[in-house]
């Protein structure tokens, strides 16, 4: 089980790392005090496998040896100011296409995992069709942008998750665009996404800062 989700700079290292796997299976074959520390951030407290002298990508071995089964964890960090943006389109919309299983539209952000992986609007525009695969606003993770592999902290399949806009999501009734709104009048600048999730279930939980 994880339970540690890389820094961004960590994650950034170990991305330029991917192009020179054997040195990173000789670091990894060191004891921990010898080892950098930006592959210790990165690693946390996961276990360190056999790693195959023929891996290409000695890392995401050891994240999916370590994800593959029971709970996994990640946080992920995202431009507020994007998100709300991304957020009013979605809120403004006329129209609004259905994710996976819904019947029901209505605004809403897409958490979508594909190339890097990213938040957006579900808002549909006058020139879409309802099969238009992704809406005009997209807002990438920190470190996690086009041409980045999240499997190692989000698992090897794709997905695209919903997320309500104006349905309550807080005790106090609060729903997610409201408090996007407020907060970001208050000077906030990020949106944090944590997910904890297993291959049946997710729970998501919003803060901003």
């Amino acid at each position: 089980m994880t339970k540690h989700a890389p820094s961004a700079s960590a994650s950034a290292s170990a991305e330029a790392a991917r192009e020179h796997p054997e040195p990173i299976r000789q670091l990894l074959a060191l004891p921990p005090e010898q080892r950098p520390d930006w592959l210790n951030a990165y690693l946390g407290d996961m276990t360190v496998p056999p790693i195959s002298d023929t891996s290409t990508n000695p890392l995401l071995d050891v994240v999916m040896a370590n994800t593959a089964y029971g709970q996994k964890n990640c946080t992920l960090v995202f431009p507020l100011a994007q998100v709300l943006a991304a957020a009013e389109h979605a809120a403004a919309a006329d129209k609004h296409k259905l994710g996976y299983a819904e019947t029901e539209a209505a605004p809403r952000l897409w958490w979508v995992k594909d190339d890097g992986t990213y938040l957006m609007s579900n808002g549909q525009g006058p020139t879409d069709t309802p099969d238009d695969e992704y809406p005009p606003t997209v807002v990438h993770a920190d470190g996690w942008g086009p041409g980045t592999d999240a499997r190692s902290v989000l698992g090897g399949d794709d997905f695209r998750e919903s997320i309500d806009l104006t349905t309550p999501v807080f005790k106090d009734g609060t729903t997610l665009l409201a408090m996007l709104r407020k907060t970001a009048a208050a000077g906030a600048t990020r949106f944090i996404l944590k997910a904890t999730f297993d291959d049946e279930h997710m729970n998501l939980t919003y803060i901003t800062e």
